[in-house]
C-alpha cells in the first residue's frame, strides 16, 4: 500500500506503512542495543562530567571563600601596618618636640652661662681696672707728697700713705 502526498507539482514524497514499520522496527532495535552498550558509558561520562563540574563548583566557592578570608587578614594587617606608621609618626613627633625642647633649654643654659662669664669677666676687670687706678693714684699721691714734703719717703711711709689713700678712695667709690 502505497500513500502518496499531494503536491501541486508532482509526486515528491512516496510513503509506504511497511517501510516505515520496518524503520521504525530498525530504530527501536538500535536504540534497545545502544541503550545496553553505550548508552550506560554514555551516562557514566555524563555523570563524571557532572561530578566534575560539581567538584570543580564547590573548589571554586573553597577558593572564593579562601580568598575572602586572605582579603580579610590583609586589610587587618593593613589596618595594622596604618596604625603603627599612625603610632610611629605620633612618637616621632613627640621626639621632634622633646629634642627641640631640649636644645632650647641647652641653648638658654648656655646662653646664662656665657652672661655669666661675661660678668664675672667683666667684674675681673672692672676690679683690676680700679687696682691700676688705686695705684696710679698711690703712685701720684706719693709724687704729690714728695714734692710737697721736698724730701723722699721711705718705704715704711709710702706705704702708709698708700693704704690711707686707697681707704679714703674705696670709701668714696662706695658713696
Amino acid at each position: 500500500m502505497l500513500m502518496t502526498i499531494p503536491l501541486a507539482e508532482g509526486q515528491l514524497l512516496d510513503m509506504d506503512i511497511r517501510s516505515a514499520l520496518w524503520v521504525l522496527c530498525i530504530f527501536l532495535l538500535v536504540a534497545i542495543i545502544l541503550y545496553k552498550s553505550a548508552w550506560k558509558n554514555v551516562l557514566a561520562g555524563l555523570k563524571a562530567r557532572e561530578d566534575r563540574i560539581r567538584r570543580d563548583i564547590a573548589d571554586a566557592e573553597s577558593a572564593r571563600l579562601k580568598a575572602e578570608q586572605t582579603l580579610g587578614q590583609y586589610n587587618t594587617q593593613l589596618a595594622t601596618a596604618e596604625q603603627k606608621v599612625r603610632d610611629l609618626l605620633a612618637q616621632a613627633a613627640t621626639d621632634a618636640e622633646r629634642i627641640a625642647s631640649n636644645i632650647r633649654t641647652r641653648g638658654q643654659q648656655e646662653a646664662e652661662e656665657a652672661r655669666e662669664r661675661a660678668t664675672k669677666e667683666i667684674e675681673t676687670a672692672k676690679q683690676q681696672a680700679l687696682r691700676e687706678i688705686y695705684d696710679q693714684t698711690a703712685n701720684l699721691a706719693t709724687a704729690v707728697a714728695e714734692k710737697i714734703i721736698r724730701r723722699t719717703l721711705n718705704p715704711d711711709d709710702q706705704r702708709d700713705l698708700v693704704n690711707q689713700s686707697l681707704d679714703q678712695l674705696t670709701s668714696a667709690g662706695r658713696n
